[in-house]
């Protein structure tokens, strides 16, 4: 009885397994399927992760492309990126010479922010000669001419005791003014006019001659010649100062101009070389992905 039971449960699990086996088969046949390979399960695996190392390369840093019609994949290994006119412009504007070093010419930046460096240089120079005779010069005027000597010459000669007052013009019988009136304080209009109009003649000490209205100064006294070759020499340094700050402002406006063309000159640079375009190619080859470097020109 057992032999029986035993031998018609075989004789089922082997009419179950034939009918799993021809299911199996029929959906294989159906799906087109292959039959099982290790060597075409290994090929799967290599074109899978080389795929992935192209998607990273892709995300990293290089342009991708693709070019479906050739069934290839493409990496632009090359990209340019421009730089900015206006802020090279602002650069050298403000600091001579960093616009065209943000540019890419070190040569011209180191001119540029040379001489603006010899500008200020020359411009401290000549205004500290400058101020240091003046200060000289105001001193020495303190000490030779006498505001007080002025007045009393209004007073003789002219029976008045402000030059803002009329005075009779013997000549013309006539009233007349004086032409020019001395600040209260002592300004640098006061120090200008006392060394420059002769009215004020009578005001240095050492000064012994015929004086306005009624006669020219035909020789100054020799401290009032000193005195106005102090002034001139002051004015001269100061001058300077004032040329060697224009040429500086100058510095700065060309360097701006020229970092701006500079830039320019290097974008276009830029462009005409990033019409070359450098890409790597995975292309399938007997069944393997090989990297192809390919270049190609725009026109």
């Amino acid at each position: 009885m057992r032999r029986l039971q035993l031998q018609a449960m075989t004789a089922l699990l082997l009419f179950v397994s034939v009918l799993a086996l021809q299911a199996n088969a029929s959906t294989a046949v159906e799906n087109n399927d292959q039959p099982f390979s290790f060597r075409n399960d290994l090929a799967q695996g290599d074109l899978e992760q080389a795929q992935k190392i192209f998607r990273l390369s892709h995300a990293s840093y290089l342009a991708y492309e693709g070019d479906p019609a050739k069934g290839e994949q493409a990496l632009d290994v090359y990209g340019f990126k421009g730089k900015s006119v206006k802020r090279a412009f602002l650069y050298s504007l403000i600091v001579p010479g960093s616009g065209e070093f943000y540019g890419g010419s070190k040569i011209k930046a180191a001119i540029f922010f040379g001489l603006d460096a010899a500008f200020w240089a020359l411009y401290f120079n000549y205004h500290g000669k400058g101020k240091d005779k003046e200060t000289e010069y105001k001193k020495f005027a303190d000490v030779y001419w006498s505001e007080d000597e002025y007045t009393q010459w209004l007073i003789d000669s002219l029976n008045i005791t402000s030059d803002l007052d009329k005075y009779y013009n013997r000549e013309t019988k006539d009233s007349a003014f004086l032409s020019h009136h001395l600040p209260d304080t002592k300004t640098d209009q006061y120090y200008e006019m006392i060394g420059k109009y002769e009215q004020f003649a009578s005001g240095w000490k050492d000064y012994d001659g015929p004086l306005p209205p009624y006669h020219e100064v035909l020789n100054p006294s020799p401290t009032w010649n000193q005195y106005r070759d102090m002034r001139e020499l002051s004015n001269d340094w100061l001058n300077k100062a004032k040329y060697s700050a224009m040429a500086s402002l100058g510095n700065h406006i060309l360097s701006a101009f020229d970092a701006a063309f500079t830039v320019k000159r290097y974008n276009k640079r830029g462009e005409k070389f990033s019409q070359v375009e450098l890409k790597m190619r995975l292309v399938e080859r007997n069944q393997e992905l090989i990297p192809r470097l390919s270049a190609s020109l725009r026109f």
